[in-house]
């Protein structure tokens, strides 16, 4: 019994951990808080039950919110959010009109768009493997990999972290190859040769200086700034 009792639980919880990591299904126009690891953002709803639908068009009922009851907001528009609450079938994920909550407050709005902002920016420069002062350890990682060299300096001013990556260019080798109807074709491979080598310097947790041997592009021809995180909260 206790065996097909663990059985269960151990199906349950990664189940649970599956629905954690399961990628955030983006509509345009909303940005969403779970993107800032912050703490959930909770409101009150106004002045008394409010009905919430799956889709935007606000076509699809998909139930009645009791009240009085806090919401979780987890992505925020102009007119709608997407959130979490209880209905009278029980808990729901949908779409729900911003008036029905309790007012956000501006500075969490001007703060959230300041955040998206830059995260966009940062998602634009790993998709192209580059890095950037006023990124954090974390983003330069996902953009460049895993450095080949770790080191701290400590002075006056505090610690700082350098990050060496050694960064490659790729060379294309032709040559003949007869296949297997006896034909003679023309195969291109491609040779992985070291081109240089970048710095990256940390101080408290944001790269605060690219330094690169010839050969090496950081960011095409200038060097790109983000600024540093923006906390929401």
């Amino acid at each position: 019994m206790r065996f097909w009792f663990a059985i269960v639980l151990f199906a349950i919880g990664s189940n649970l951990q599956a629905e954690v990591q399961k990628p955030i299904t983006r509509e345009p126009g909303f940005i969403y808080l779970a993107d800032f690891e912050q703490k959930p953002l909770r409101l009150a709803l106004r002045e008394g039950p409010a009905d919430a639908y799956f889709d935007l068009a606000q076509t699809r009922y998909a139930g009645t919110l009791r009240f009085p009851q806090e919401i979780e907001v987890l992505a925020i528009g102009d007119t709608l959010l997407r959130i979490r609450g209880r209905a009278q079938q029980g808990q729901i994920l949908a779409w729900l009109r911003a008036d029905a909550l309790t007012p956000i407050a501006p500075e969490f709005i001007s703060n959230l768009r300041k955040a998206e902002e830059r995260r966009n920016l940062v998602e634009s420069l790993i998709a192209k493997n580059e890095a950037a002062l006023g990124m954090t350890p974390e983003e330069v990682r996902r953009s460049l990999g895993r450095p080949q060299k770790k080191t701290q300096k400590a002075n006056q001013d505090g610690v700082e972290l350098v990050w060496e990556f050694v960064t490659y260019t790729f060379i294309p080798q032709t040559s003949s190859v007869i296949g297997p109807n006896g034909l003679q074709t023309l195969a291109t491979t491609y040779l992985k040769m070291p081109k240089g080598t970048m710095e990256v310097h940390f101080k408290d947790g944001i790269v605060t200086e690219l330094k690169q041997s010839e050969g090496t592009i950081l960011t095409g021809n200038e060097t790109t700034i983000v600024v540093p995180p923006v906390f929401v909260y």
